[in-house]
């Protein structure tokens, strides 16, 4: 009955400590994201906003917003019927930072 005693005992102490190491993991590991999203917001918050970009996408005018890979609208203007000048500057992407700005850059080409 001894040896019964003995053996739960050690069973509950071993449990015990790794649910103590458990705890103290899980809490390191919390610290440690919690770390990581304040970082995170720190940067995004120190980032200048872009505002729009305007590409080429699919032989068209494409408006993209911050740095997003997908257009957030299509416009139809042929980027082939376009300056050299204008084709180069959207191919690497023109900046606007307000709609103003940007309603003044597609006037240039649309009117």
């Amino acid at each position: 009955m001894e040896s019964k005693t003995l053996q739960v005992s050690m069973l509950l102490a071993a449990m015990t400590i790794s649910a103590v190491m458990i705890l103290g993991s899980a809490g390191k590991s919390l610290e440690r994201q919690k770390s990581y999203a304040v970082e995170q917001a720190s940067a995004l918050a120190e980032k200048e906003p872009v505002g729009f970009v305007l590409k080429t996408y699919e032989g068209k005018i494409a408006l993209f917003r911050e740095n997003s890979e997908k257009p957030y609208q299509i416009l139809d203007i042929e980027v082939y019927l376009l300056p050299d000048a204008d084709r180069e500057l959207l191919e690497q992407g023109i900046l606007a930072e307000t709609e103003e700005e940007l309603r003044a850059i597609l006037e240039d080409w649309e009117g």
